[in-house]
């Protein structure tokens, strides 16, 4: 559509959205090889990209004399007083946000100052750098999957990331500065710069990936990764500074290193009291308040008075109280657990919105990784990441290191590991948890999205397509997307066995039923992935929390988002040994009962927030799962006694009704719970474990020896994290052993 710039307002009068032709701006690949790029630099620049790209316009090309103009439609007033003030004719067409944004990355991203003479890929040509073969390659890499250049020659390994900010400075004419070849830790810690740092907060120089160097004059000295990512941070700092800034390109690595010397104090606090300091309530730091400790002491001092005025009757009350609910967690789970028997996968995930995501559109994605004396498995964790279908160029992950584990930090070092992995140590402190190594790698996150693997996981490769089509196929109040967890030596031994049921019946029936509930889901430790914004919002993970996802699925909940469920596996390593899974069990369930005791710390606060259904849907998940197995050993005790002795004082202290109830729960709860761990692998299809489901109360004799020593360790040590040894696993511990032939194809 031509349009007249001198009459625009009345020529645009009656023109709809339909009568403009579309335009695709991706560049595009010929049969030949060749890349065409529709955009034009020298037009594109022609306009003010700050202003046009906010109007959401894009001259792309020069065509006899008009100007070829993308625009997002329907036309904002800033779009149309732009287009007003173009003195020569217009073509107009319609395009997408998305590829006008691509567009104006590739423009401002890869071309020399306000006039472009030179590509990227020319200019490291012509440095001597890398060869024509390699560029073409990474052009071809770019045109199918987006991204930048120079961080896809970094994935190929032809050019590193010192060799990236040469080129950029020779395309802008700047001056190169190598910080790594200095003291980072001087760098940032340099007292005439401390008010230049003190003008910003950490995440404005974190997001500008831009650190003050020193001084030229009355000129501060400002060291950038990405000149033109930055170049609107620049001119904010001018605007607070005396005079204009210079700026030096360095290299990614340079950046990092002055950024963590100048923040680590700070992050570290960050990740150990920032919860504790904005929402004490939500805090595990104390694990009852006052008012819980008088609460407990009224109720045992009612209780003794009781059993001292009529031991009978009090034993009959608090027995029947105890089977009522034990009775109502079993219904509870039944009715969940038919639930989830109605959600098809289909309904987690699609395979066809995978396939048709646009690569060159998709986001930055951290990934966490917790890694403490995890020397052994960092070669299978390279290759898991390596295997996920994602550009590398797009990947942030962070292999989070403890300072005094000298043995994993000298494993990673040598490991000669993909550039997308940034070793991150976290300085020592207590408490010595997981979530806490977390938080800290969350102050460095780059993403739009961020997720948790642990060291000896194998995520599914296609796990963050499908997550990220979850998240668009959802409102914002959508956080978190929890992956299933299965493992990969589930026929290691009957132990294993166990473990996978009842796995299967957790992340394939429960959780599910719980999202088409619309109730709170407890996440898993590893897999979930939330909108990053949303998870600073909450304040991340709680340190002293040793079950921080399924607290962070609570705290979610309470401020009115919500989890989802996809359908993607990880795989992780089953516990095979009967001492490792104990110290592993209990902190799981001394977690629950922490979660319980920090969210029902005002209880009438939290029906309010969550509502009837979610706070009946919060007892029965996070306090009935404990319960049931603390309750169980007692049970099984008196049952066991009376058919030893028939003692008659065994029934006398059951109501009659009570007493079949609890017969009911006996011989109902037994199977049901057999039956579910049952249905839960017969749904995954291991139809080989399922005769081993039969023996499935030993394992809950198991739960229960756990249970009260996790009860134990709750008063004696509430924040000890026990570490799980992995690595005990005779099964082929490989991504492609695990996921096939599908693995293997997707890996770079």
């Amino acid at each position: 559509m031509i349009v007249d710039p001198s009459h625009f307002v009345d020529s645009m009068a009656a023109i709809s959205q339909e009568d403009i032709e579309s335009i695709d701006l991706f560049p595009t690949r010929n049969s030949q090889g060749q890349i065409h790029d529709p955009v034009d630099p020298s037009a594109a620049l022609m306009l003010d990209a700050a202003s046009a790209q906010k109007a959401g316009l894009l001259a792309f090309r020069f065509d006899s004399g008009r100007v070829c103009v993308a625009a997002v439609f329907p036309l904002s007033d800033d779009a149309r007083a732009l287009l007003g003030r173009i003195v020569v004719p217009v073509t107009l067409y319609r395009a997408s946000a998305r590829s006008i944004a691509h567009a104006y990355r590739r423009v401002l991203g890869e071309h020399h100052d306000v006039r472009p003479s030179s590509y990227f890929g020319e200019t490291a040509r012509r440095l001597g750098l890398i060869s024509s073969r390699d560029v073409d390659s990474a052009l071809a890499e770019q045109a199918r999957r987006g991204g930048k250049l120079g961080q896809i020659l970094v994935q190929h390994r032809v050019l590193t990331y010192w060799g990236v900010a040469r080129v950029v400075a020779s395309q802008l004419n700047l001056p190169e500065v190598n910080l790594l070849a200095q003291d980072p830790e001087k760098i940032a810690h340099e007292p005439n710069l401390s008010h230049v740092w003190a003008l910003r907060e950490e995440q404005f120089w974190r997001q500008a990936r831009m650190v003050p160097i020193g001084w030229s004059g009355s000129a501060a000295v400002l060291a950038v990764e990405d000149p033109w990512q930055s170049q609107q941070a620049v001119e904010e700092l001018e605007r607070l500074l005396p005079s204009a800034p210079q700026v030096m390109v360095s290299g990614k690595r340079d950046i990092e290193a002055v950024l963590t010397a100048r923040f680590h104090v700070v992050d570290m606090a960050m990740s150990r009291d920032h919860l504790a300091t904005v929402r004490p309530e939500d805090s595990a730091r104390k694990t009852m308040t006052r008012r819980q400790w008088v609460s407990v002491a009224v109720t045992l001092a009612c209780v003794v008075a009781l059993l001292v005025w009529h031991p009978s009757v009090a034993i009959s009350v608090l027995s029947s109280l105890l089977i009522i609910m034990y009775s109502v967690t079993i219904a509870y789970r039944l009715w969940m657990i038919r639930q989830g028997t109605d959600i098809p996968d289909s309904a987690l995930g699609s395979q066809d919105m995978v396939a048709a995501l646009d690569e060159r559109d998709l986001p930055i994605y951290t990934i966490l990784v917790p890694a403490r004396e995890e020397a052994a498995v960092l070669p299978t964790l390279t290759r898991a990441l390596n295997a996920l279908d994602y550009p590398k160029d797009r990947l942030d992950v962070k292999l989070l290191l403890e300072a005094d584990d000298e043995d994993t930090i000298a494993a990673a070092k040598a490991a000669n590991l993909p550039h997308f992995i940034d070793i991150v140590i976290v300085p020592p402190s207590e408490p010595r948890t997981k979530p806490k190594a977390c938080n800290y790698g969350l102050q460095l996150a780059r993403g739009e999205y961020v997720t948790i693997f642990d060291a000896e996981d194998l995520p599914e490769p296609l796990q963050l397509k499908k997550a990220i089509v979850a998240f668009r196929q959802h409102d914002d109040k959508l956080a978190c997307v929890q992956a299933k967890l299965s493992y990969f030596n589930a026929e290691q031994n009957l132990l294993t066995r166990w473990f996978t049921a009842e796995y299967a019946s957790w992340f394939d029936l429960f959780l599910p039923a719980l999202y088409r509930a619309k109730l709170p889901i407890p996440l898993g430790g590893t897999s979930n992935h939330f909108r990053i914004d949303r998870l600073r919002e909450l304040g991340g993970w709680d340190p002293y929390n040793v079950t921080e996802d399924a607290d962070l699925g609570i705290r979610l909940y309470k401020a009115g988002y919500y989890a989802s469920v996809i359908d993607s596996n990880t795989y992780e390593e089953a516990n095979s040994e009967f001492v490792n899974w104990v110290r592993q069990r209990s902190r799981w369930i001394k977690g629950y009962i922490q979660t319980w005791l920090v969210h029902m710390r005002h209880p009438i606060k939290l029906y309010r927030s969550m509502g009837a259904r979610g706070f009946w849907g919060f007892q029965m998940s996070i306090l009935g799962t404990p319960l049931m197995f603390l309750l169980n050993p007692l049970y099984w005790f008196l049952t066991s006694l009376w058919f030893m002795t028939h003692w008659h004082v065994i029934p006398s202290l059951f109501p009659p009704g009570i007493y079949y109830l609890g017969m009911i729960n006996l011989l109902a709860g037994n199977f049901i719970f057999t039956y579910i761990n049952a249905l839960g692998v017969a749904k995954r299809g291991n139809w080989e474990l399922v005769p081993y489901t039969v023996l499935t109360p030993i394992y809950w004799s198991m739960m229960s020896l756990a249970s009260w020593k996790a009860l134990m360790q709750l008063i004696t040590r509430p924040s000890h994290w026990e570490k799980t040894v992995h690595g005990l696993s005779t099964a082929p511990y490989d991504v492609t052993s695990v996921m096939g032939n599908s693995a293997q194809e997707s890996a770079v």
